[in-house]
């Protein structure tokens, strides 16, 4: 039987949940905090907006879509010590699928500090989105690097992250016709790898003189 001391305690912890993960709201990053049998007590409207994408109910807790990610989720709630530390966060990667781009559920165990904050509670999730940086338009790709129209949409859907298998049914082509306009763009940049090409077109490294040989 829960004392009413012990229920005053896990109210107050529960309504300090609910302030915390509003203020991850405020910074744009997805946040719930989950029971001790892993079931949503508290979550702010940006994770909300995400559960019919990313989640459904199964045995009473929240599970994932992704398959991968459920079964890590699943070992970090009954296996917690596993995660070093009694405030460690472990990461959970969950693959894009649709239009969700990829994600991170941080997961940090309701236990050392934390479960002074969280009273009652198990976990607390916290999402951060890995959206694809800025990459700039064909034309402007076309003017930097001397590529033709078609080799800078196919540069331009590997830089999104796109596949090249993605990228060849997208306009109709065959993936060897995608692949050779892959080869043409990398040679143009002079660099050796899709990854060089995504970081490049990120402006992570941009190259000095472009088409000058330097």
């Amino acid at each position: 039987m829960i004392s009413k001391s012990d229920s005053t305690s896990r109210q107050k912890g529960l309504e300090r949940a609910r302030t915390a993960i509003e203020a991850f709201g405020l910074i744009d990053l997805p946040a719930a905090v989950l029971g001790l049998r892993g079931q949503p007590l508290a979550a702010n409207g940006l994770f909300k907006n995400l559960m019919p994408h990313i989640t459904h109910k199964r045995c009473k807790r929240l599970a994932f879509c992704d398959a991968i990610a459920d079964a890590l989720f699943a070992e970090a709630l009954t296996q917690p010590a596993r995660v070093s530390g009694p405030d460690a966060v472990r990461a959970i990667p969950i693959r894009a699928s649709g239009e969700q781009p990829p994600m991170i559920v941080h997961f940090m165990s309701g236990r050392g500090k934390a479960r002074n904050v969280f009273a009652g509670a198990s976990c607390v999730l916290i999402i951060s989105l890995l959206k694809p940086p800025l990459v700039p338009g064909a034309e402007i790709l076309q003017g930097l690097f001397g590529l033709t129209p078609a080799e800078a949409r196919v540069a331009r859907g590997i830089a999104e992250g796109q596949t090249v298998e993605a990228i060849a049914e997208g306009f109709g082509l065959s993936r060897e016709t995608v692949r050779s306009q892959l080869k043409a763009v990398l040679g143009k940049t002079g660099l050796v790898r899709q990854a060089e090409l995504v970081a490049l077109l990120a402006g992570v490294h941009l190259p000095c003189r472009v088409g000058s040989g330097a």
